[in-house]
Formats: C-alpha cells, structure tokens, sequence
C-alpha cells in the first residue's frame, strides 16, 4: 500500500503553461484526504514551491532546490538544508567565467546574478521571487547557497558537465533539468537523499513511497522510490529506470497514475 506520493513540478505537474489543471488539483487533494501524504520534489526554489503547494493544499515539508532544502510551506526555517561551501561555490565561479558561462545562484529565496540577462529572464522562478544585481561574483561577499544553475545550448550540456566536474574535482552533483540547464548542488544531495531523510522523520517506508518525474535531476528518486514513475513526456533515460511510465505526458500522466492506483479516489 503506498502512502506518500512525491511529485516534481516542471514538464511532471505542470503544464507548458506553467499551470496545474484544476482536475489534477482535485485529484491531488482527494488523495490527501484519503490518506496519501504528498509533497513536491522539485529543483526550483522554495517560493516556487511554495506557489504550486498552497494550490494543491500540501501541508508535508517540500523538497526544494533539488534537494538542498526540505521546508514546510508556512515555515521561514528550513527543516534540513544542505548548502554548497563557499569554497566550492569560487570554484565554479571561476570555471564559468575562464569560459564566458552565465551562472546564476540563490540566497535568502533570491536568485542572485551578476548581471540580469535573457538567460536569468527565461527562469520560471522569477514569477515568484526577485532577482538580485551583486557584479562580479569573486568581488562579492557571497555565502552558502543551496544551488548554483547554468544556461546552455542543449548540445553542450555533456561537455560543460564534463568540464564542471573536471574542475571541481567530481565534489558537486550536477544534474540537468531541462535541455538547456545545468544545477550544481553539493556532493550528497539529491532528490532521493532529501526524500529519505524526509520519510524517515515521518516514519514511512521507502517501499511505500511513489517518486514522479521527467528529467535526469529526477533519476535518483525515481530508482530510489517503491514505485517510481516516469510520465509519458519523460527523456528516455528516465523512462528506462522507471518501475511504471504513464501513457500520458504531464499532470494528465499523474491522474492517470491516481486512477489506476487509487481507483476509489
């Protein structure tokens, strides 16, 4: 019997509008009611989150940030963070600006830019939170942050990975999460890692646990989860670790799930 049902957000629970549909909103609350704990395992940040919870009604912890920060929706404090070093962060900055790579970052629920440009504009965060002009990142007084995100032309995406990687000596996670973005976390964060620490605190078995996605930032979940998920829409590489692919691209993948797994919902 599964009880807990950890969704991620873009290309899974949205649509390309960036809106839940209202019938995936009932079902998401039915299944609450019934007893299924839900949360959002998602890369974007905690504002983001937070937008998307108060519309189905959440009120577990969310995992946010890929897995940087687990916090409740009414919360100002994290219930766990995992931050990249400052060290870590120079590193990186240092790597992208030797190749003229944009770099974002984020602090205090702010995306933080040296400059705002067309590759900050096109980041979905924006509707729910400020960014913040600080110039050059090594002249700046920078602090831990939970995640660092660059913007690339898809056909680039494996070899500035590669050269990341190269230059931080393998000590970070990165993960894409679209076709065009690369998020850089710290070593040992994960969706999977932020969801296990989270059903531990609630007392839940990972057997019981379904993990939904789309992307290469949701592979660890979905391999993790009892039942993991890839919706009709996912890359193939996802789908190929998934338990379960739905018929159905996006959130009408996720009630097609409802159904058949919970059929009195």
């Amino acid at each position: 019997m599964y009880k807990f049902l950890a969704l991620d957000l873009d290309d899974t629970l949205l649509g390309k509008d960036l809106i839940i549909p209202p019938t995936t909103v009932a079902k998401l609350r039915a299944l609450q009611a019934s007893g299924v704990g839900v949360t959002l395992a998602t890369g974007r940040m905690f504002p983001s989150a937070r937008f998307y919870a108060k519309q189905l009604g959440l009120t577990l912890p969310l995992v946010t940030y890929n897995g940087a920060i687990i916090r409740a929706a009414e919360s100002d404090t994290p219930f766990i963070a995992h931050l990249l070093p400052t060290d870590k962060m120079r590193q990186v900055i240092t790597c992208c600006k030797e190749h003229q790579w944009y770099l974002q970052f984020y602090n205090d629920d702010q995306i933080i830019v040296e400059k705002i440009t067309d590759e900050t504009r096109i980041d979905p965060d924006l509707l729910n939170a400020p960014a913040l002009e600080v110039g050059d990142f090594l002249k700046s007084d920078i602090k831990p942050s939970p995640k660092m995100m660059t913007v690339q032309k898809p056909e680039d995406i494996h070899r500035v990975k590669a050269i990341l990687e190269e230059a931080t000596g393998e000590n970070l996670y990165i993960a894409g999460s679209k076709p065009y973005l690369l998020e850089i976390m710290s070593k040992n964060v994960s969706k999977a890692v932020a969801l296990s620490e989270l059903i531990g605190k609630l007392g839940i078995d990972r057997s019981e646990v379904i993990a939904i996605g789309d992307s290469s930032n949701d592979m660890e979940m979905v391999k993790w989860a009892g039942l993991g998920v890839a919706v009709g829409n996912a890359k193939d590489e996802l789908k190929a670790a998934a338990d379960h692919i739905t018929k159905a691209p996006r959130s009408q993948g996720i009630e097609e799930l409802i159904d058949h797994l919970f059929p009195s919902i």
